[in-house]
């Protein structure tokens, strides 16, 4: 008897629902692997792609709180306005690693009044310490731009790469020993991952991953699909 949908097999489906396929069954063993099949040749199994440690072989979520908070400054930084037309300023963020988690909402909107502020002290490099683990600094420079421009998070965006690159592969292993006992019942198996790291995996970050290498184990296809809004697919 097979089990009613979570989440994210539900956000995998609406992709799989849109490929040329005609028949999609969800669970067709009962509650065992695989999480679909397509057309009776192609498994697909589901998983949430979150950052993991391994404890005793098991893998573990834990939390991804800071690569959600680079994103979100990111992000402000980028639609945020100053007033001085004729000056603009590159911001750099350090980070203390491993953070402690508080409420983001708090930190987002003590960056949003330092960047208020800086405005009026745009012709000075400074650094303001936004929280115990969170300091953003402002570097002058002579561009004609009502926008600041980010510089870099203490190397984040490899950083986040490496992130992701290594989660992907211990979700891979994880679901390779587990396909092992009805590996031979299909023809094809495929992975799908929902990002619940970054919440909006772009192009530039796809392309980095891409260059490090993957092992895809018994799976012929692993995909990556974005978790909100409309569906953003990247396949390996």
């Amino acid at each position: 008897m097979s089990r009613q949908e979570n989440k994210d097999e539900t956000r995998a489906k609406k992709y799989l629902q849109t490929l040329e396929y005609t028949k999609l069954e969800h669970e067709p063993l009962g509650n065992v692997t695989p999480d679909f099949l397509l057309d009776n040749k192609i498994a697909v199994e589901v998983r949430r792609l979150n950052r993991n440690y391994i404890d005793s072989d098991k893998l573990i979520r834990i939390e991804n709180f800071e690569i959600h908070l680079i994103k979100k400054v990111k992000k402000i930084i980028s639609i945020f306005q100053h007033t001085d037309y004729k000056n603009s300023a590159y911001i750099s963020i350090t980070l203390s690693k491993p953070l402690e988690v508080e409420s983001k909402a708090g930190v987002i909107k003590r960056i949003k009044k330092v960047l208020k502020t800086h405005t009026h002290k745009i012709h000075k490099k400074k650094s303001y310490k936004v929280s115990e683990y969170l300091k953003i600094t402002f570097t002058p420079i002579k561009k004609k731009s009502v926008q600041y421009i980010f510089s870099d998070c203490n190397n984040d965006y490899l950083w986040i790469v490496n992130e992701l690159h290594k989660n992907i592969q211990l979700v891979i292993d994880e679901k390779n020993k587990k396909i092992s006992k009805n590996f031979n019942l299909f023809d094809k198996w495929w992975l799908i991952l929902v990002d619940s790291i970054v919440y909006g995996l772009d192009n530039d970050d796809f392309k980095a991953l891409k260059k490090i290498k993957l092992k895809k184990r018994k799976f012929s296809k692993v995909l990556i699909l974005s978790s909100k809004g409309k569906i953003k697919t990247f396949k390996f």
